[in-house]
């Protein structure tokens, strides 16, 4: 007999953690910092061997994922109960007659990290059969989380994303001057993809500006001058600035040399400073990294005259400062933690 899940109601108190697990296209993703961060999230809890309710609830996010059209920012996550059997090409077979997009990760991993994230999401039970079908919908820039019957209507689903989405909503006076600027800084930043050092796709503004403070610099990884103490100098910043790297800060470094910066050398240069989570190392097809490169001011036709200026910035508010890369470490976290302080 089904144990339907709670309707939509009050609030939980949800604590995403940033556990490494391992996507149905074999890519690291942190849960928090790639996935959930700064998004609408729809999460379910299911197996591939599942004979029950696993295909009919995903079949049911996947009719609201049609509902809401190709384009919406909300992110879909179905995490598996069964580490042991589900590997990613395992996801992948059982994720494709859904057509899942590239916004919908089916992810597994090694045990420990992906029985963190269950037993935090409310997913997690010890016998896999007795899972409830349940979808746990989120705002995680509000914190406001809910959890709706995974094998009801696919119209009680999208009422919750609606209700967590009008979470973050700003007053009405503010709407329109708040919807503007958020289009205004993804035309000029634009979604172009560029990969990470980890050899993950993002999209540049949405996946890494939007809604949260920016610190972004320019490096190669055979550069013999500045690009080396520049960095180690950076990873001094990012301790200091402790875990919000990666939380509501991101640390960007953009290849100014993308023919010959690989993800595998930028993991190589980013190793040898300790750099952690939430600093992204990116390069990309050519045309990409150059388009951003020009949008930021950093792109040079050759590599060793680049730019050692850091930009620092808030897209949500629209605000935006220059530093020399090598300034004081506590210079650059004090400015950081005031950018949006009244001037």
């Amino acid at each position: 007999m089904r144990v339907p899940a709670p309707p939509p109601s009050e609030s939980l108190q949800i604590q995403v953690p940033d556990v490494t697990l391992v996507d149905q296209h074999g890519r690291e993703v942190r849960l928090w910092s790639d996935l959930v961060r700064g998004q609408v999230v729809a999460i379910n809890f299911i197996f591939t061997r599942c004979k029950t309710i696993c295909s009919p609830m995903t079949a049911t996010l996947a009719r609201v994922r049609k509902e809401l059209g190709p384009q919406a920012p909300v992110r879909f996550i179905s995490i598996t109960l069964d580490v042991a059997h589900d590997t990613p090409g395992k996801l992948a077979r059982f994720a494709e007659p859904f057509s899942p997009g590239p916004r919908w990760s089916f992810l597994t991993g090694e045990p420990e990290q992906v029985k963190q994230a269950l037993v935090a999401l409310g997913g997690y039970t010890p016998d896999k059969e007795a899972h409830r079908p349940l979808v746990l919908v989120g705002n995680a820039t509000a914190g406001r989380w809910l959890r709706v019957d995974g094998l009801g209507s696919a119209a009680s689903i999208l009422d919750a994303i609606r209700e967590v989405r009008a979470a973050s909503a700003p007053p009405p006076e503010l709407e329109d001057a708040t919807t503007a600027r958020d289009a205004s800084a993804a035309r000029y930043f634009t979604n172009t993809e560029l990969v990470d050092q980890h050899g993950k796709p993002h999209r540049f503004y949405e996946d890494l500006i939007r809604g949260r403070k920016v610190l972004i610099n320019f490096a190669f990884t055979s550069c013999k001058g500045v690009c080396s103490p520049m960095t180690k100098h950076l990873a001094e910043v990012q301790r200091k600035l402790g875990a919000r790297v990666g939380q509501d800060i991101t640390m960007i470094t953009l290849s100014v040399d993308p023919a010959n910066d690989t993800p595998e050398s930028l993991t190589r240069f980013a190793r040898k400073f300790s750099t952690g989570p939430g600093w992204y190392f990116l390069t990309g097809a050519r045309e990409n990294v150059s388009l951003v490169l020009k949008k930021l001011g950093g792109y040079t036709e050759d590599p060793a005259a680049h730019s050692s200026v850091l930009l620092i910035g808030d897209a949500a508010t629209g605000t935006w400062v220059k530093a020399p890369a090598m300034s004081a470490a506590d210079n650059i976290v004090y400015a950081v933690e005031h950018l949006d302080d009244p001037r």
